[in-house]
């Protein structure tokens, strides 16, 4: 066999070469990402891009967030790739990403099991770990070895590393998130999630008995005027570097666009990682970040924040029972609306109105016009809020407050297809997706309690 190699392109997007194969991850190469509340750091040569993967045989689709799924770049490729380029997504209960993907001309798909190997040539495998109802990762294997393991997003806990364990083994070589992606409205909490990100970047080291971690999935600016403070916040690979060091661990720079981290033997150190590491931290150290908010902000009218917000409230209580809806009990949300000359609006879910309060009103959330319409006008919109960062909540919380968790969930299952009902829980997907998953599912549930029980 000819070296195994990887090579970074940009944020999340990654391009393995093994036994003939070519296979790209997660590709976002222009634009901005969540509402325009994202933009990559640094933005990559799109040229040298389309020489790399004109001749990609497989793209991987770690989940739906648009930094992993981001439709222009897909379109853009779709242009100049092979046809018989095969997607590869992690099995869902719901076809609507490849039903999307279709519409832009792509033809061949593969839903990947949770934990099964799929076999891509005689000497390679992958398979995927599934993680709750939306992320995932990808695991390469190389005939006995396990090379490579993509974790990108995925929150894995100390469970999910025990399963990966004892079902594939531990791979050589982790590429991991390094940095926050998002803000849940209380500032006070930024630090203390970065701080996390690396903690957890070294637990996943340990607890698969990596040989080294690439840090990547974190290439990204927050770039607009009412999230620009998080990049306070933000870790950098020098960060994770310093952590690696004390405690003992191997992390590598690899540059964006720079060369491939080549491997003779998967089960090794790859034969050029000092030079690669060395070329990284060069490239990092040079890095300029751009502060520009170059963002055209519009104004969206009451009308239509209405609108959205009575129509989605509709749609959420179409496919929740009756007494689960009741159950539930979403309690009024106060939004200021700084755009709004600072007014005060109510969000009433009981009875779907959506009101000016009294200037004398307490508020919730600080917020402008466009990120409150756009979190109400897509089935995402909510999550989307969460992971731009573009809103805050009142100083008087210490905690995201329990009714604001309430509609995060509510809103996340929405999205995922999964209903609030008899019918939506039980039905025959969705009980064999859930069977499907057991393996860790349990345990993810939990680690969602647990932070919703954090809350005020």
């Amino acid at each position: 066999m000819s070296p195994s190699k990887v090579k970074l392109l940009a944020h999340a997007s990654i391009l393995i070469e093994v036994d003939g194969k070519k296979i790209l991850t997660d590709p976002w190469f222009f634009g901005t990402a969540f509402n325009d509340g994202w933009e990559l750091l640094p933005k990559p040569d799109l040229e040298a891009i389309k020489c790399d993967i004109n001749d990609v045989d497989i793209i991987w689709i770690s989940h739906e967030h648009p930094d992993h799924l981001h439709f222009p770049t897909l379109k853009w490729i779709a242009g100049f790739l092979k046809k018989d380029v095969e997607i590869y997504l992690q099995e869902n209960n719901s076809n609507k990403i490849f039903k999307a993907l279709k519409k832009l001309g792509y033809k061949s798909f593969i839903s990947m099991p949770h934990l099964n190997k799929i076999d891509i040539t005689p000497n390679v495998k992958l398979a995927c770990y599934a993680h709750r109802h939306l992320d995932s990762s990808l695991a390469v294997f190389v005939k006995s070895n396990f090379w490579l393991l993509n974790i990108n997003d995925t929150e894995l806990n100390e469970h999910d590393t025990e399963i990966i364990r004892k079902k594939f083994g531990t791979p050589t070589v982790l590429y991991n998130q390094f940095s926050i992606a998002g803000s849940n409205g209380v500032e006070a909490d930024l630090k203390l999630d970065s701080t996390s990100i690396l903690d957890k970047m070294r637990q996943h080291h340990e607890s698969l008995n990596a040989k080294i971690t690439i840090p990547f999935a974190s290439f990204v600016r927050f770039s607009r005027c009412d999230n620009i403070f998080i990049n306070n916040y933000s870790n950098t690979v020098f960060d994770a570097k310093n952590l690696f060091q004390e405690s003992g661990l191997q992390l590598v720079f690899q540059s964006i666009g720079g060369d491939y981290l080549e491997w003779q033997d998967t089960n090794e150190y790859p034969f050029n990682c000092t030079k690669i590491d060395e070329d990284g931290q060069k490239f990092f150290a040079s890095e300029v970040i751009d502060e520009k908010d170059t963002y055209n902000y519009t104004i969206v009218s009451t009308e239509e924040v209405k609108k959205e917000i009575e129509q989605r409230t509709c749609d959420w209580k179409k496919v929740t029972n009756p007494l689960v809806w009741k159950l539930i009990k979403l309690d009024p949300v106060f939004f200021r609306i700084i755009d709004w000359g600072n007014e005060v609006w109510k969000v009433d879910f009981a009875k779907n109105t959506f009101t000016r309060a009294s200037a004398t009103k307490k508020f919730d959330i600080s917020i402008a016009s466009q990120p409150l319409w756009h979190a109400f006008k897509t089935p995402f919109g909510i999550q989307t809020l969460g992971v731009s960062g573009r809103y805050k909540f009142a100083e008087r919380f210490d905690n995201v407050p329990k009714k604001w968790k309430k509609i995060r969930i509510l809103s996340s299952l929405y999205n995922a297809e999964i209903y609030l009902s008899i019918s939506g829980l039980f039905s025959r997907q969705i009980v064999a997706w859930i069977w499907k998953r057991r393996h860790g599912l349990i345990y993810q549930i939990l680690q969602q309690l647990r932070r919703f029980q954090g809350a005020q």
